[in-house]
C-alpha cells in the first residue's frame, strides 16, 4: 500500500508527464487510497488553482486506466467535470462528463455514487438555462442521498438547487433552500465548515435581490474572510465579487469597482478566463451609471462573444440588456429596442420572469424618452407588479419611478405622487441614494408643477444632497461623467431661487453644479499622479510607464509620417493609419490603467466626510472695484449673476444657447480664415469679426452695462459653450470690452479663494522654448527673451525635456512654455505640449507639484477644454490648476508665433516692472488693438484683428508675481 509520503513524492514531480510515468512505474502500488487522495487534491485546487485541479483529474484518469477500476475512472471524470464547469465555464462538456460518470456508477449498481455524480451537474444545467431538467435530477438525487444519510453531498446538492432558483429569478425559494443547506452543513460541524461558507457566499446574492443589504454584506464579508483563511483564494474572490455587486446597488460605485478589479486579478492569475470576463459584465453595470457608454458596449461585445461560445444564454442576455441601456442613453432608441427584444426573448425562453421584466422596464424607459407616455406607463406598471410578486422591492420601486414619470407627463399628478412616495420609502428604508435622489427630484417637479415653489425647492435640495452623496463615493475622475445627465436638478434649484428672489442661494446651487471635480482636487489636495502608493500597485505603474514610452515612440512616427506627406515624400498611407490607430489604442489602454490605479487609492470615496460638497464664499476675496459675472444656463435660458464685495444680484438674459452657439461658429470661421487670407482682405475680415463680437456683446454684456461701467476689473465665470468665447474681445460698437476693463476668468467663483491662497515658491523663473523641429522658429527667441527679462533659466530645444521640467518647475515661481500645443478633444487626457523627448500631456501635468504664481502656455489652443458633465473643463487648464498654479495664461485658438512672441515680450516687461498679471496682459493686448505693436511687413490694422491678440486669457489670481 502506498504511503502518504509516496503520494507527496508523486505530486512533487515537475510536470504531468513525469507524474504519469511515476504511476506507470509503480502500477502495482496503485489503489483506492491513492485515487481518493488525488480526488481530494483536485477538489482543493478547484477553489484556488484550476490548472492544478485539471492536472489531478488527468492523473486520476491515468490511474484508472492502469488499474482498470471503473469507480476510479468515474472519480476522474467527476474531477474533470467540476473543473470544466466551475472553473472554465465549459458547461456542455462538463455535463457529458457527469453523465459518463453516472453511467459507470449505474453499471456497478452504485446508486448513491450515481446520485452524488449529479450534484455538480445541476449547476452546469442551470448555467445553460435547463432549469426543469436540473430540478428533476436534483429531486431524484436528493431523495436518494437523504434516504442514505449522505448529508454532505445532500447539503451541496441543496445549495446547487438554491443557486439554480436564484438564477431563475426565484429568490425567496432560493433563500429558503440556502438556509436549509446551511443548517445541514452546520450539523456536520468542522466537516461542513467550508460548505457553510459557500452557502453564505451564494446566499448574499439572493439577500441583495430581496433588498436585505446589510445581511448580504455581512454574509459576503464572512465568507470572504474565512475562505481566504482556508486558502481558497478563488472562492474568497467570489465572495468579494458578491460584496462588490451589493455595493453597486447601494450606489457605492468606487468600492464596487475596486473590489471587482482585485477579483479580476485573482481569476486571471488562476486562468479562469470565463470568470474574468464575467467580471467585465459587472464592471459594465457600474460604467453605465458613470455614463461611459463606449466602454460598456466594448465590454458587452466581448462578454457576448465568449459566453455565446459557452452556451451560457443567461449571461449573454444580461450583456445584451446592458448594451441596450447604453444605446438608450446614447439616444439610439431603435437599436436599444432591438437589443431589448433579443434579451427578453432569451430570458423568456428560460422562464426567468424577473429578468424578462427588467428588459420590459428598460423598454418602458425608451418609450418614455420617445414621448409614448401612456404605453410607457402601462408597461412599467406591469413590471412593478411582477417585481412585487417575486418579492423584489428595490426593482419594484425602480419601476414605480418610471411609471410616475409617465404619469407626470400625462398630468396624472396624484398617481405620480403616490408612486414616487412609495419609491422614496423603499429608498430611505434601505438607504439607496439612487432611489432617494430620483424620488425627491420627482416630488420637487410635482410640487413646482402644482404651484408650490418652497416645497419644490425643499424636495430638490434633498435630491441634490442625495446626489452629491453618491457623487462623493466616486473616484474623482469619474465624477464629471456621472453628473452629466443630472444637471437638470441644479437648474431646477437655480430657477426656483431666482423666481423667489433669492440670488445668493441661486448662486450657491449654480456653484455646486460647476467644475466640482477640480474643486475637490484643490480643496482636498487629491493626488492623481502615476505612482505606486502600495506595493500591489507597482505592476500597474510599470505597465503604464511602458505604454507611455511606446505611445511617445508611435506618436513621433505618426507625426513624422505626416511631415513626409507634407514634404511630398512617399509614405505608405496604410502604415501612417496603423501608427495612428496604435496610438489611440494605447491611449485607451493607458486611460483604463490610470483609472484602475486611481480607483484603488480613492480613500476619499470611502469616507463621505473627506469629500462633502461645499461652496466657497467669493465676496470676501473680491477687492473694491472688482465685479464678478457668473453665467449659468437654466433649461436653455441664460442667467447672469453679478457679484461684488457688497452685493449679489441676478437676472435672466434674452440670449439663448442656440443663438450663442451660432454666433460662436461664425466667429471661429472668421478666426480660422485670418492667417490664410491675403493682407488686402484683412480689413474686411476685421469688420466682420467686430460685427459678430458686437452681436455677442449685445446678448451677454449689454444687459449689464449699467453695472459694468462702475467697475474697473471684471472676473468672468463662463458656463457651457461660453467657455469658448473670448469675453475680453466683445465689442460694443466702438471699443472692445478689454479697452474698458481688466478681465480675468475662473472656472467657478469658488476657485477664487484657492487661487489667492495657493502656496508659492519664493523665487525662480523657468522659460521653455521648443520650435517643433523648426516649424515655430519664434518660440526659441520668445523663451530666451522672457528668461532674460525675469532673469530666469531657459531650457531651449534639446534641453526642453520632460525630465528637466519635472526637476526644475516645482521650485519656480513663474513658468513660461513656448512650444507647439496639441488639443485633443477626443481624449483631453492627452492634450499636451510638444517637447524634445515627447509630449508633456495632461496626464503628466497631474503628477507635477507646482508652487507657481503664474504658468504661461504660449502655444496653440492650450486654453481649449472639453466641457464635460457638471461644466467640468477637461484639458491642460484643469491639470495645471490641480498641480498648484495660482494663475494661468492660456490660448483659445492656434496662435501666430511672431505676434505671440511680441505680445509676451510686453507682458513680461510689465511683470518685471511690478505690474499685476491682469494689467500686464491687458497692456500687451492693447498695443495690438491700438496699432502700437512693432509689426513685421504687415499694416498695423492687420494685427488689430482679434486673431492676433485675443487668444490669450488669464485664469485665476491677477495680482503681481
Amino acid at each position: 500500500m502506498a504511503s502518504p509520503e509516496w503520494i507527496q513524492q508523486l505530486l512533487a514531480l515537475p510536470d504531468v508527464a513525469a507524474q504519469k510515468q511515476h504511476l506507470q512505474d509503480h502500477a502495482s502500488l496503485l489503489n483506492d487510497q491513492i485515487a481518493n487522495a488525488l480526488k481530494k487534491q483536485a477538489d482543493q485546487f478547484l477553489r484556488s488553482d484550476i490548472g492544478s485541479s485539471l492536472q489531478m483529474a488527468e492523473l486520476l484518469l491515468e490511474l484508472a486506466r492502469l488499474t482498470g477500476n471503473l469507480s476510479n475512472r468515474a472519480m476522474g471524470l467527476l474531477a474533470e467535470a467540476n473543473a470544466r464547469s466551475i472553473g472554465l465555464g465549459e458547461y456542455q462538456r462538463a455535463i457529458e462528463l457527469y453523465d459518463e460518470a453516472a453511467q459507470l456508477y449505474r453499471s456497478q449498481n452504485c446508486l448513491v455514487d450515481q446520485a452524488k455524480s449529479q450534484v455538480g451537474k445541476i449547476g452546469a444545467l442551470a448555467h445553460l438555462g435547463r432549469y426543469v431538467e436540473a430540478e428533476q435530477i436534483g429531486q431524484w438525487a436528493s431523495d436518494i442521498l437523504e434516504a442514505q444519510a449522505q448529508w454532505r453531498p445532500l447539503a451541496t446538492l441543496i445549495m446547487n438547487l438554491a443557486i439554480m432558483h436564484a438564477r431563475h429569478g426565484e429568490d425567496a425559494k432560493a433563500l429558503s433552500l440556502f438556509d436549509r443547506a446551511g443548517q445541514v452543513y452546520l450539523e456536520l460541524d468542522e466537516e461542513g465548515q467550508d460548505g457553510w461558507l459557500w452557502v453564505q457566499l451564494n446566499r448574499a446574492y439572493v439577500l441583495r435581490n430581496l433588498g436585505q443589504f446589510e445581511a448580504s454584506i455581512q454574509a459576503s464579508q464572512t465568507a470572504w474572510a474565512k475562505l481566504a483563511d482556508l486558502g481558497q483564494t478563488v472562492a474568497a474572490a467570489r465572495a468579494r465579487q458578491n460584496l462588490a455587486l451589493t455595493f453597486f446597488v447601494l450606489g457605492r460605485y468606487n468600492e464596487a469597482l475596486e473590489h471587482l478589479d482585485q477579483v479580476r486579478e485573482v481569476y486571471v492569475a488562476d486562468g479562469r478566463q470565463r470568470d474574468a470576463m464575467l467580471v467585465e459584465l459587472f464592471v459594465s453595470d457600474c460604467l453605465l451609471q458613470l455614463r461611459r457608454f463606449t466602454d460598456v458596449l466594448d465590454k458587452c461585445r466581448s462578454v457576448r462573444e465568449l459566453f455565446s461560445e459557452l452556451g451560457a444564454r443567461h449571461v449573454v442576455a444580461q450583456a445584451i440588456l446592458d448594451e441596450a441601456a447604453a444605446y438608450t442613453e446614447l439616444g439610439r432608441f431603435s437599436e436599444a429596442l432591438a437589443s431589448l427584444g433579443e434579451a427578453r426573448q432569451m430570458f423568456e425562453q428560460e422562464g426567468n420572469r424577473a429578468w424578462a421584466a427588467s428588459a420590459d422596464l428598460e423598454a418602458s424607459v425608451v418609450l418614455l424618452r420617445q414621448g409614448q407616455w401612456q404605453t410607457s406607463l402601462e408597461k412599467s406598471r406591469a413590471c412593478a407588479e411582477i417585481m412585487a410578486t417575486l418579492g423584489l422591492p428595490v426593482q419594484a420601486a425602480q419601476a414605480h419611478l418610471v411609471t410616475a414619470r409617465a404619469a407626470l407627463a400625462l398630468g396624472q399628478y396624484e398617481q405620480a405622487l403616490n408612486l414616487t412616495a412609495h419609491a422614496l420609502s423603499v429608498g430611505q428604508e434601505r438607504d439607496i441614494p439612487t432611489l432617494t435622489y430620483q424620488s425627491h427630484h420627482l416630488l420637487g417637479t410635482l410640487a413646482s408643477a402644482q404651484g408650490h415653489p418652497h416645497q419644490a425647492l425643499t424636495e430638490i435640495d434633498h435630491a441634490i444632497c442625495e446626489l452629491e452623496r453618491l457623487r462623493g463615493r466616486l473616484m474623482v475622475e469619474f465624477r464629471a461623467g456621472f453628473v452629466e445627465d443630472k444637471q437638470a436638478i441644479y437648474e431646477d434649484a437655480v430657477g426656483l431661487c431666482l423666481d423667489m428672489g433669492q440670488p445668493l442661494q441661486g448662486l450657491e446651487y449654480a456653484e455646486r453644479a460647476k467644475s466640482r471635480a477640480l474643486l475637490d482636487l484643490l480643496a482636498y489636495r487629491l493626488d492623481l499622479s502615476i505612482r505606486a502608493r502600495d506595493p500591489a500597485d507597482q505592476p500597474l505603474v510599470e505597465e503604464l510607464m511602458r505604454q507611455r514610452a511606446e505611445r511617445d515612440r508611435l506618436y513621433r512616427r505618426w507625426e513624422s509620417d505626416s511631415e513626409s506627406i507634407e514634404r511630398g515624400q512617399t509614405v505608405w498611407e496604410t502604415e501612417r493609419q496603423q501608427a495612428q490607430q496604435d496610438v489611440l489604442t494605447l491611449e485607451r489602454q493607458m486611460t483604463g490603467l490610470w483609472h484602475r490605479l486611481l480607483i484603488r487609492n480613492a480613500d476619499y470615496a470611502r469616507e463621505a466626510a473627506l469629500c462633502t460638497i461645499r461652496t466657497e464664499p467669493v465676496q470676501p476675496y473680491l477687492t473694491p472695484g472688482t465685479l464678478l459675472i457668473e453665467y449659468f444656463c437654466v433649461h436653455g435660458r441664460l442667467v447672469a449673476f453679478w457679484v461684488t464685495n457688497e452685493f449679489i444680484q441676478a437676472r435672466y438674459l434674452e440670449a439663448s444657447i442656440p443663438q450663442i452657439q451660432s454666433l460662436l461658429q461664425l466667429l471661429w470661421l472668421n478666426l480660422t480664415a485670418a492667417p490664410k487670407i491675403p493682407q488686402s482682405q484683412m480689413a474686411a475680415l476685421n469688420i466682420n469679426a467686430r460685427g459678430i463680437l458686437h452681436k455677442l456683446y449685445e446678448l451677454l454684456a449689454a444687459p449689464l452695462d449699467d453695472v459694468l461701467t462702475l467697475y474697473e476689473k471684471l472676473i468672468i465665470v463662463p458656463h457651457g459653450p461660453l467657455h469658448y468665447l473670448p469675453f475680453h474681445a466683445l465689442y460694443d460698437g466702438r471699443t472692445f470690452l478689454l479697452e474698458r476693463h481688466e478681465i480675468s476668468y475662473l472656472p467657478g467663483s469658488s476657485f477664487l479663494r484657492y487661487c489667492r491662497e495657493a502656496p508659492l515658491s519664493p523665487s525662480g523663473f523657468l522659460a521653455v522654448g521648443h520650435s517643433h523641429n523648426g516649424r515655430l522658429p519664434h518660440t526659441v527667441r520668445e523663451a530666451r527673451s522672457v528668461a532674460n527679462q525675469l532673469r530666469g533659466q531657459a531650457l531651449i530645444e534639446d534641453e526642453a525635456t520632460l525630465t528637466q521640467i519635472r526637476t526644475v518647475a516645482p521650485e519656480c515661481r513663474a513658468i513660461h512654455v513656448a512650444a507647439h500645443g496639441d488639443f485633443r478633444p477626443d481624449n483631453p487626457l492627452f492634450s499636451g505640449l510638444a517637447l524634445a523627448d515627447g509630449s508633456l500631456t495632461t496626464l503628466d501635468i497631474f503628477g507635477l507639484r507646482l508652487r507657481a504664481s503664474l504658468v504661461t502656455l504660449s502655444a496653440c489652443q492650450t486654453g481649449r477644454n472639453v466641457v464635460g458633465g457638471g461644466d467640468e473643463l477637461l484639458g491642460l487648464m484643469r491639470a495645471f490648476l490641480c498641480a498648484g498654479a495660482a494663475s494661468l495664461v492660456l490660448s483659445l485658438w492656434a496662435v501666430e508665433d511672431f505676434s505671440t512672441a511680441e505680445l509676451m515680450q510686453t507682458f513680461y516687461q510689465k511683470l518685471a516692472e511690478g505690474w499685476t498679471k491682469g494689467a500686464a496682459l491687458r497692456t500687451a493686448q492693447l498695443q495690438f488693438i491700438q496699432g502700437q505693436a512693432d509689426g513685421d511687413d504687415r499694416q498695423p490694422d492687420t494685427r488689430a484683428h482679434p486673431y492676433y491678440w485675443a487668444p490669450f486669457f488669464l485664469v485665476g489670481d491677477t495680482s503681481t508675481l
